[in-house]
């Protein structure tokens, strides 16, 4: 039998495992949601929508993991912040996930009749970067690395205004793909938030780390 505190130093370093586990898995949906968009690829958004299972299931467990912690172990200090932290960039990467997952359904019913824009695509790569240095913040404990990965959400942003304005454009000059555009809107409007809850991550690193409540976006 593994010794208490043992034990619990270990589910500790499993919830950040977990929630590494969970941040691939919606960065993977988030690449391949736009990709499968791009190349009109209806059933690689469908696997995105059917894996979304997975996720599910695995934010329960990372939930499950935390409150188990919080009642017998009653912790404090760091490691208090850390597991309330770590449910919080839980319910973030769940959303994540969700937008990834609205992305792909775009995917699953579009028409490709509006010439593929450059932006969105980018937007998907930004942020699935944003994703993956947030992970290594937040397995290293890294504050001031959490604020520097806020600082991509400008391009976001940046992307988003430019992609938008070019959307409303081609649906004002051509109406007969109204449907599409409007669907098209809803996909940058789905990355841009997804760069906000990357920012929200980042924020609760910060929070844990140095038991700071800052707004970084």
């Amino acid at each position: 039998m593994i010794p208490y505190r043992q034990r619990y130093r270990k589910d500790l370093s499993d919830l950040k495992s977990l929630t590494k586990d969970l941040a691939d898995h919606v960065g993977d949906a988030i690449e391949k949601s736009v990709i499968a968009l791009s190349d009109s690829n209806v059933d690689l958004a469908r696997d995105i929508i059917k894996n979304d299972q997975e996720v599910d299931d695995l934010s329960i467990k990372i939930e499950n993991l935390c409150m188990e912690l919080l009642v017998l172990q009653q912790p404090m200090a760091r490691d208090l912040r850390r597991i309330i932290g770590i449910l919080k960039i839980g319910i973030d990467l769940e959303r994540i996930g969700d937008l990834a997952v609205d992305i792909a359904r775009v995917a699953a019913q579009s028409h490709n009749e509006i010439t593929k824009l450059e932006f969105i695509p980018r937007m998907a790569e930004i942020s699935r970067k944003m994703l993956r240095e947030s992970m290594v913040a937040l397995m290293n404990d890294d504050a001031d690395m959490a604020r520097q990965i806020t600082k991509w959400d400008y391009e976001i942003d940046g992307l988003y205004v430019k992609a938008r304005d070019k959307l409303l454009k081609i649906v004002i000059d051509r109406p007969e793909v109204i449907r599409e555009g409007t669907s098209l809107l809803m996909v940058n409007r789905h990355l841009e938030r997804t760069g906000d809850h990357i920012c929200n991550i980042c924020e609760t690193i910060v929070y844990i780390v140095e038991a700071k409540r800052e707004h970084l976006n």
